[in-house]
């Protein structure tokens, strides 16, 4: 277990080729499955299906809010039948297409949604995400990078809103 602290973005999507010549960049192709919560806690469990270079692998997620921006977060890689076992608790799936390279001792995360999960307001935009080591630190982007609007802390457009009932 850890503590996850993030900031997330609404920006416009850059040009997916030049985010592939950034230098580590990684292209992970995710198919991430929302299950019931916790009753107890409410904390957010998922289930995520991750293939990157023609490789396949499994992870369940467990995350619990503290504070707008940081959360516990217990992430681990499981078996295909432990993910299959699992999905059985399905409520809300979306895919998307992550971008992630590391830029100013950071790894930044783009993630780009088939338009039809966000309707026309994802239409040309990604979601940036950031890990920070603490809530008040400083943020740098490339210049490639075109903010729209901070999303941390508001649940606007995030993954389990835009996932889709298939339950």
């Amino acid at each position: 277990m850890s503590i996850e602290t993030e900031r997330k973005f609404l920006i416009k999507l850059p040009d997916t080729e030049l985010i592939r010549k950034c230098e580590g960049c990684r292209v992970l192709d995710i198919v991430q499955t929302y299950l019931t919560d916790e009753a107890n806690t409410g904390a957010e469990r998922r289930i995520r299906k991750v293939v990157e270079d023609g490789e396949t692998r499994y992870i369940f997620t467990r995350k619990e809010h503290i504070t707008k921006m940081s959360r516990i977060e217990d992430e681990r890689e499981i078996s295909y039948e432990e993910y299959k076992a699992l999905y059985a608790e399905a409520k809300g799936e979306l895919t998307k297409t992550r971008y992630a390279f590391p830029f100013s001792g950071k790894v930044i995360e783009i993630d780009a949604y088939p338009y039809e999960i966000g309707g026309d307001a994802l239409a040309g935009c990604a979601v940036l995400e950031l890990e920070l080591e603490s809530e008040d630190e400083a943020i740098n982007l490339p210049d490639f990078i075109n903010v729209i609007r901070e999303l941390t802390g508001t649940g606007e457009y995030s993954n389990k809103k835009l996932a889709k009932k298939i339950r």
